[in-house]
């Protein structure tokens, strides 16, 4: 992947309302968060919740010859935006979201999304996501898990130093770097 196509999926995920609106201030963001995973617990998602946001985060980017979303902790980030950058309106509208997702898979006949059949799931993922114009519901926790998702993922430092191979955006000029004339 080139970094234009990080830089136009990251523009996706900047269209949430709770991100800074400048791209390198979310990235800055984004892996400032990182920083911190192993530190902080899950604190709004709950169990059930987190099971359905890693499922879906995994759909998205999955375990390939490169890192899933599971495996750079997006699900953990997810929840870190939703606690320290989310208003309690949208923090309350994506937690409803999430449990309409799981309110169509019973419809279908499964109480819950995680517990459905891949190809169930993915039907089901794309029908919702079709309603990603929606204002609340599961399609709106759709299109919010899918920008949180990359947005989580590419800002992640395994993402960003092993796969991309640079750093989205550096930290300015240095001109105290060592200089060797050419002979």
């Amino acid at each position: 992947m080139r970094r234009r196509e990080v830089v136009s999926f990251l523009g996706a995920a900047l269209a949430l309302p709770f991100l800074p609106r400048n791209a390198e201030t979310a990235i800055k963001l984004g892996e400032s968060l990182h920083r911190r995973l192993d530190d902080v617990p899950f604190r709004t998602l709950n169990r059930e919740q987190q099971a359905l946001v890693t499922t879906i985060a995994e759909m998205i980017i999955p375990e390939t010859d490169t890192p899933g979303a599971t495996s750079v902790k997006v699900p953990e980030f997810i929840d870190l935006i939703l606690t320290e950058w989310a208003s309690d309106d949208e923090r309350a509208t994506f937690l409803a979201g999430l449990a309409d997702i799981d309110a169509h898979s019973a419809a279908l006949g499964t109480p819950r999304f995680v517990d459905m059949l891949p190809a169930g799931r993915l039907e089901l993922f794309t029908t919702l996501d079709v309603k990603r114009t929606d204002k609340a519901g599961a399609g709106h926790a759709v299109v919010r898990l899918k920008a949180l998702t990359v947005y989580g993922y590419f800002t992640s430092r395994v993402v960003q130093q092993d796969i991309l191979k640079t750093r989205m955006f550096f930290n300015g000029y240095d001109g105290n770097v060592p200089f060797t004339p050419a002979v």
